[in-house]
């Protein structure tokens, strides 16, 4: 015991000892003076003066320095010591190099930050898990058919309730509406809610509880009207005021009361623009849900625990194809709910991640060029250390710790710019990108973060270690000969860096062509001056026919208005699908045409400014007394019709949807008239087949519920004939909304967006690679120039001229530019094949791109080598040489 607590002891005394240094290197240089007095006693008795003796007993001792230093690396406590001292030193030798620690703490803060900010989104968005419990066994159910192009269907009500019945691959199986409106009255200002109506599995199926109150009960489902609802979190807490009393109370939906019996927790994962749930029932059914046809459900089931979902996707096609009127190569097909919850983002956040890394890496890169540069700078010091008794590895491990200092620093300054590049991120792509309610800065992000610090830390000191042949001899010759030995590396990392800057520059330069061509693309109709308002009635029977003529009446005599109409369909932005059935040829059942479809009023056209190709335009006589009528558009008319005058040909259109009343076939209906085509669906999807039909001729009256309002004013400025048109309207139906005022241009950038995104963002990496490997191209070319002035004043004291040197410089920065345009052009060949889903009319090895970025990227060498090689030139070759 005696033995541990001298232990003990002698250990906290070393621990106090770390704080006390310069006592213990006095006591260690006592102890040294005392070993060399000793020896020198002896070698006097042997005869020598006193004077040889202690010259005798020095050179017998060795070198002290290192003989101090192999003391100290006795054990632990003298290693933390020494550490001590060495980031001591190195935070010394930062502050005397402002300009130099300055640079490279802001590269490597930037690299890092924007690494960590993106790292966070793509963590949050595509590798966080679910909320729901064992999300991994949760499915979205879908179907295509080759023979109906082969696009992913939704399921209808008959299609659910046969899954419901028959399968035995899910424990429990759900459906849902998963979007449609209503209007919210009698608390103030009318507005519209985003509703969503679950089957009664549904909460149970996701294992998502209620934050107050309770989720339906079954005894509700006996009922189609909903008396009661429940309420979301965000509705709850913005428009409830977060009270925690609000079970019980009545909210008004279409002048409906129903009674709140639950809040819902947050649900940021799936279907988190929901206001309210209405229940939806199967049996009994409203009779859109009967049609097998109507395809609008999302399906959810949680697989049984040793089924396989390929199993799954077997036992449900056959389930899937016993139903009425499905077409025989019916396949049912199963998406996990992380999958179908994600979407077509995942391939954008990958691409936005790579090149995000890219950019670190130029980082990496141009920083430790930089650090090669200043160590070697540093060479006669590292070198007269190591004349004077400093081991190679404590050189080695100086510089990593001024690496790790440096890193650290960086680090630290990435975190906090990472932070706020996810807040930005937040506010500015939350209408784009799903699953960003709260994302921060994530744990897994500052990981990384540190993880690139270390690495870089040790990168940055074996670097200069390895490449620098530290010997005495190169003290005295001001490390001359260490620039022909760094010249390799330095080629090295700006062939590399250019490459990657390449890289970069070549996705922007497609995104941003791919953008450039979505802007210029003709859409069919003209969308400057108009504006466009949703409004959402209570309307199911012909009471609403008035109900919108005045609306329409309204919006012509809003001041500056010159036409309006309305339509189910947002241009550019969303169509309505229908089959089509001819009365002149047979029909195969499953095998109908698929069409876009709208339901429009008569000057509809005129607002948007599309052409007539043939025949007319709907008039105010195309009512519900008139020969049912269609117009459709020349993409139909060729498709539908080939080599024949679609004018005075019948179709029956079956546009059947959420909502719709009838069972019965749809009527017969003449081509009156052929228009344009226009980009109905988005303005990056080519024109299809569409058809147009009156809104006064819906037999099922579904359409009056809502519709789009399109007001065309003289002015160059259109919302603020929207908002008299909402004053108007409101003054006239106090508790009807107006809402999505939007002009059309803005409806047109909205359906754009994540392109825009990717674009602005590659873009900014792009430019921000360039400014790094243009600084990194200048600084090595700067720093090698200044190490061979000697050997320029030689050449021009020998009668070599200003522009040999000028053109040595330039051709020596010509091929590291070369070099690294060579190797990134042909990365770039290989990796932008990736890039192709989000191109539009984009080649991804578009020439003019290539082209352009190798310009771009060999003008920024040569303005990079440009000063240098000036500089180079207007040597005076005595100066040069140190004769004056």
């Amino acid at each position: 015991m005696s033995a541990y607590l001298q232990h003990v002891r002698s250990l906290g005394a070393r621990l106090i000892g770390v704080f006390c240094s310069r006592r213990i290197e006095d006591e260690l240089e006592t102890e040294i003076e005392s070993h060399l007095d000793m020896r020198a006693e002896l070698l006097v008795a042997r005869g020598m003066s006193p004077d040889e003796a202690l010259r005798e007993a020095k050179r017998l001792f060795g070198n002290r320095t290192h003989i101090k230093e192999e003391a100290r690396d006795q054990d632990l406590l003298p290693r933390v010591e020494s550490l001590a001292q060495d980031v001591h030193y190195g935070l010394r030798l930062l502050r005397r190099n402002p300009g130099f620690t300055t640079v490279v703490v802001l590269l490597l803060g930037l690299g890092i930050g924007l690494n960590a900010a993106m790292f966070s989104v793509f963590h949050q968005v595509l590798l966080a898990p679910l909320q729901f419990p064992q999300a991994d066994r949760l499915y979205i159910v879908s179907s295509h058919a080759r023979t109906l192009g082969d696009a992913r269907r939704a399921m209808s009500g008959p299609d659910f309730r046969d899954f419901r019945d028959q399968n035995s691959a899910f424990t429990s199986i759900a459906a849902v509406i998963p979007s449609f409106a209503e209007v919210w009255t009698g608390d103030g200002e009318p507005r519209i809610v985003n509703c969503a109506a679950p089957t009664r599995e549904f909460f149970d199926v996701l294992g998502v509880h209620p934050l107050l109150g309770r989720t339906f009960v079954p005894t509700e489902f006996n009922d189609l009207h909903n008396t009661t609802l429940l309420v979301s979190y965000k509705f709850w807490k913005n428009q409830l005021g977060g009270d925690p009393h609000v079970i019980g109370r009545i909210i008004h939906l279409e002048d409906v009361p129903s009674v709140i019996v639950g809040v819902m927790p947050p649900m940021p994962d799936l279907y988190s623009d929901v206001d309210v749930w209405l229940k939806l029932t199967t049996e009994p059914a409203w009779d859109f849900m009967n049609w097998r046809a109507n395809k609008f459900l999302d399906v959810v089931g949680r697989l049984r625990a040793g089924m396989t979902p390929q199993q799954a996707e077997q036992q449900l096609t056959a389930i899937l194809r016993r139903g009425d009127g499905e077409p025989a190569d019916a396949l049912a097909q199963l998406t996990p709910l992380q999958e179908f919850v994600v979407g077509s983002i995942t391939r954008q956040l990958d691409i936005m991640m790579v090149s995000v890394a890219l950019v670190l890496l130029v980082t990496l890169l141009n920083t430790a060029a930089m650090l090669l540069a200043h160590s070697i700078k540093r060479a006669p010091e590292l070198a007269v250390r190591l004349g004077l008794g400093a081991s190679r590895a404590r050189i080695r491990r100086q510089l990593l710790v001024e690496g790790l200092l440096l890193s650290a620093a960086g680090g630290g300054l990435g975190i906090i710019l990472g932070a706020l590049t996810v807040a930005a991120f937040r506010h500015f792509a939350v209408v784009s990108l799903p699953r960003l309610d709260g994302l921060a800065l994530s744990g897994a992000a500052i990981a990384v973060s540190l993880g690139v610090v270390v690495l870089s830390s040790i990168i940055f000191a074996v670097l200069p270690g390895t490449l620098l042949k530290l010997d005495l001899a190169a003290a005295f010759r001001g490390a001359r000969t260490q620039t022909g030995r760094a010249q390799r590396p330095f080629a090295g990392l700006i062939v590399a860096e250019i490459a990657c800057a390449v890289v970069l520059t070549v996705g922007a330069g497609l995104l941003v062509r791919s953008f450039m061509r979505i802007q210029s693309v003709r859409l069919g109709y003209q969308p400057e001056r108009v504006v466009s308002a949703y409004l959402r009635t209570n309307y199911d029977n012909p009471e609403g026919y008035p109900f919108w003529r005045n609306v329409l009446s309204t919006a012509t005599s809003v001041p500056g208005a010159t036409t309006a109409g309305i339509s189910d369909c947002v241009p550019s932005a969303r169509a309505n699908t229908a089959t089509i059935r001819f009365a002149d040829r047979p029909n195969l059942p499953g095998r109908e045409p698929s069409t876009e479809a709208c339901w429009i009023s008569a000057d509809y056209f005129k607002a948007l400014g599309v052409s007539l190709v043939h025949g007319r335009f709907f008039a105010d006589r195309d009512d519900a007394d008139r020969a049912p009528v269609a117009i459709i558009n020349a993409d139909a008319a060729r498709r539908l019709f080939p080599g024949q005058d679609p004018i005075g040909k019948r179709i029956a259109v079956s546009y059947r949807s959420l909502g719709s009343r009838s069972t019965g076939e749809p009527r017969m209906r003449e081509i009156v008239g052929v228009v344009s085509d226009l980009r109905q669906r988005a303005v990056d999807v080519p024109p299809g087949p569409a058809v147009y039909i009156p809104y006064t001729q819906d037999e099922t009256y579904h359409v009056l519920n809502s519709m789009n309002v399109y007001i065309r004013g003289a002015a160059a400025d259109p919302v603020s004939l929207g908002q008299s048109f909402r004053a108007r309207i409101q003054s006239l139906y106090p508790n009807q909304p107006v809402e999505r005022i939007r002009g059309m241009r803005a409806v047109i950038a909205k359906s754009i967006e994540r392109r825009t995104y990717a674009a602005l963002l590659m873009t900014g990496f792009a430019v921000l690679a360039l400014l790094l490997c243009g600084l990194g191209i200048y600084g090595v070319v700067s720093y090698v120039m200044q190490q061979r002035t000697r050997e320029f004043g030689i050449r021009m004291a020998l009668g070599a001229q200003r522009s040999d040197v000028l053109a040595d410089v330039f051709q020596r920065g010509g091929m590291l530019v070369a070099a690294g345009l060579g190797l990134g052009v042909v990365v770039s060949l290989l990796v932008t094949r990736e890039l192709s889903q989000l191109l539009f009319e984009t080649g991804a090895a578009d020439p003019e791109v290539y082209g352009a970025t190798v310009l771009v990227l060999a003008v920024t060498g040569i303005l990079a080598c440009l000063l240098p090689a000036i500089r180079a030139s207007k040597l005076d070759p005595r100066t040069a040489l140190g004769l004056q």
